[in-house]
């Protein structure tokens, strides 16, 4: 039995390992449709999701939807810009980066307004490097299971890419019901 609680030990600690989970250079362009968001898969550890968005307000501008969804046991413990820049070395490298709780984002990018955005930043420099959780959601520290959704968008000339690093880990309550189970285990060896 200590066996299983060092392999279960060991699977937790490799549940940290970073993951790209998207990136638009290699797995395509994400969802412009706000009710079609792209859905990409997240699991346990550091999960990135690496875009670019460009001339979002305009007529075929690009806006960036995504969603995934956190299982029951899990939950987001951090939400972090990690990085934010023009790569074609323009001036402008600020994004807005918005969240909901669904599976859909009902907020109306273009009239700004209705249901359903939680929160968000701006991608700027004061934020790259730094945890958005709170911002993002409305003052939250963590998200249990459910469903989300982002929007990015860049409103300015130049492009910006960015990336996400969107944290899973095991849900507190499904940490606790482990070390039980450890604890069982080894009063039962003895």
């Amino acid at each position: 039995m200590i066996k299983s609680v060092i392999a279960a030990s060991a699977m937790l600690v490799a549940s940290t390992a970073a993951a790209s989970v998207y990136n638009e250079s290699i797995d395509g362009d994400l969802s412009g449709d706000r009710f079609n968001p792209t859905l990409i898969s997240v699991d346990n550890g550091l999960n990135t999701v690496t875009m670019q968005v460009v001339d979002s307000a305009l007529p075929g501008g690009d806006r960036d939807y995504f969603t995934f969804s956190i299982g029951a046991g899990q939950s987001i413990d951090s939400i972090v810009v990690t990085d934010a820049f023009n790569p074609a070395g323009g001036f402008d490298s600020v994004a807005f980066v918005g969240l909901a709780f669904d599976s859909i984002f009902d907020f109306d990018p273009d009239a700004f307004t209705g249901p359903g955005l939680e929160g968000f930043v701006l991608t700027d420099m004061s934020v790259v490097g730094t945890e958005s959780i709170g911002a993002l959601s409305g003052g939250l520290t963590s998200l249990g299971a459910g469903d989300y959704s982002f929007w990015v968008q860049q409103t300015g000339e130049d492009i910006t890419e960015l990336s996400l690093a969107i944290n899973v880990v095991p849900s507190p309550s499904a940490m606790g019901v482990l070390a039980l189970g450890g604890l069982a285990a080894v009063r039962r060896r003895r």
